[in-house]
């Protein structure tokens, strides 16, 4: 199928390194662990992972003391991404898409990073505010239904490197032509940090394969499982040991 690429080699290219809090993106891969229930928040233990999520979609943007929660976090040198994911983006806001920006500017306060939706007509809007806190910013991308064509999904990463540090792109995977079309995606020149997921039949496999192949980041759940595919996150952690 043209667009779709076959089973062959990928000549990686060097990727840039990113400042993310107290670490660097870019020399290792790093594992994000998602936070989802309010009571892993609201009583942090040791976590298993490099970075933590805070889905506030799911805990709900009134969660008890939520800024100070993520800042003691952050505190015990563990960087954290704010993420208020839209309903049809597989999360759980379904307010007007506006309301998140004041939460945006906050998270921006208390946190490392904010992840932002590249469909989301807010992402000029947050870009200029983590511009202006100088923090990183996650531009995501989701196909929960399939893989899209190679070509498409290159689009998608040059246009959203103008707008944050790291671009993350996560599709349903149910045959080995959608890995390879994900795995391709390593050899595209980007001026962004990229982070590639597979979701669905052969998810799993990919949150340890891409970081090896150059994927910054690779996401596993604290609490319970949030997307098709997702692990554990002290299991990826064992895992890229």
């Amino acid at each position: 199928m043209p667009g779709r690429p076959t089973r062959y080699h990928v000549a990686m290219p060097i990727r840039p390194q990113t400042r993310f809090g107290n670490i660097t993106l870019g020399l290792v891969p790093k594992v994000v662990g998602t936070v989802s229930r309010r009571d892993t928040l609201l009583k942090p233990t040791a976590f298993p992972c490099d970075i933590v999520e805070v889905r506030l979609d799911l805990l709900g943007a009134d969660t008890p003391g939520w800024p100070e929660q993520i800042r003691n976090i952050e505190a015990r040198g563990v960087p954290v991404i704010v993420t208020i994911r839209l309903a049809n983006e597989g999360g759980k806001w379904g307010q007007p898409d506006d309301a998140r920006l004041p939460l945006f500017e906050l998270a921006l306060q208390n946190a490392t990073a904010v992840d932002i939706e590249y469909r989301s007509p807010l992402i000029k809007k947050v870009s200029a505010l983590a511009c202006r806190h100088q923090r990183p910013l996650i531009i995501s991308y989701h196909d929960f239904e399939k893989t899209p064509l190679l070509a498409e999904l290159q689009q998608v990463i040059r246009t959203a490197a103008n707008y944050g540090t790291v671009v993350k792109i996560a599709t349903l995977t149910k045959t080995e032509d959608d890995v390879a079309t994900l795995r391709a995606l390593f050899a595209e020149q980007c001026s962004a940090s990229v982070c590639l997921l597979g979701m669905g039949p052969l998810g799993p496999r990919t949150r340890v394969e891409f970081p090896r192949l150059g994927s910054c980041l690779t996401y596993g759940y604290l609490d319970a499982p949030i997307a098709p595919g997702q692990v554990a996150a002290s299991q990826l952690k064992e895992s890229l040991q």
